[in-house]
This record gives structure tokens, C-alpha cells and sequence, in this order.
């Protein structure tokens, strides 16, 4: 191989390494935004959780509460509720907790890429101008 066929080799080379870098940084981004999603509904999760038990311990422990269950509601003892309630809002935090350590490790994951990217643009100036020139960069 002569050295102008081992410089374009090795320029697809790059290209493909980048490509792959780019959908990696895209993917952990979206999952990253998928996992706070995820945070925000267990937060709501917990207040309604709250909000509900908070009406319902004004009450006297004999009267008669409904669950919802699809489409229906049936009757179930108070306390029945409020320990249900808890424990909702016990698993939503424990979601929580856990939806966090990977939201930081998708953070790590995503500086890791980044560090990467920015360090094959650098060693390779003729990736950075075909980039520039295919519209991947600004």
C-alpha cells in the first residue's frame, strides 16, 4: 500500500471511530434524560402519596375509603390505605435512589465520550476539516 492509500485508511478509520463516539455520546444522552424523567415521576409519585395521606389521617379510622382499581373504586379500610400509601411512597424513593446512581454514571459515561471526541478531533486535523465540510461541526 502506498502512504496516500494508508492516509485515507487511516482518515475512514477515524470517521468510523467517530461516528461511533457520536452515536454513543446521542444514545447515553437520551437515556440520561430518560432517567430523569424517570426521578421526576417517582417525585410526583411521592407527593400525591403524601397529599392523599395527609387528607385522609384527618379522618377517623372508621370511615369508609375506596381504592381505585382501573376503572372502579373499592372499599378498603383505612389503614389498609395509609400503609398502602407508604410503602408507595417507600418503593418510589428507593426508585429514586437507584435511578440516581445510574444518572451519575450515564454522567460519567458521557463525559468520558465527550473526552474522547474531543481528543480524536484534536490528533487528526483532517478528520476536523471533513467534518467541518460534511456539516457534523461549527
Amino acid at each position: 500500500t502506498t502512504p496516500g492509500e494508508m492516509a485515507a485508511n487511516e482518515q475512514s478509520e477515524a470517521m468510523k471511530q467517530f461516528k461511533e463516539l457520536q452515536s454513543k455520546f446521542v444514545e447515553t444522552t437520551q437515556r440520561s434524560k430518560g432517567l430523569a424523567q424517570n426521578v421526576l415521576q417517582r417525585k410526583k409519585d411521592i407527593h400525591m402519596a403524601a397529599l392523599t395521606g395527609a387528607e385522609l389521617s384527618s379522618l377517623p379510622d372508621d370511615i369508609p375509603c375506596y381504592k381505585p382499581v382501573g376503572r372502579s373504586f373499592v372499599r378498603e379500610p383505612k389503614p389498609t390505605i395509609m400503609s398502602a400509601l407508604e410503602e408507595q411512597v417507600k418503593t418510589a424513593s428507593e426508585e429514586i435512589e437507584k435511578t440516581e446512581g445510574q444518572k451519575e454514571h450515564m454522567q460519567k459515561v458521557l463525559n468520558e465520550t465527550e473526552t474522547n471526541i474531543k481528543e480524536l478531533l484534536q490528533g487528526n486535523e483532517a478528520l476536523s476539516r471533513e467534518l467541518l465540510k460534511a456539516g457534523y461541526m461549527q
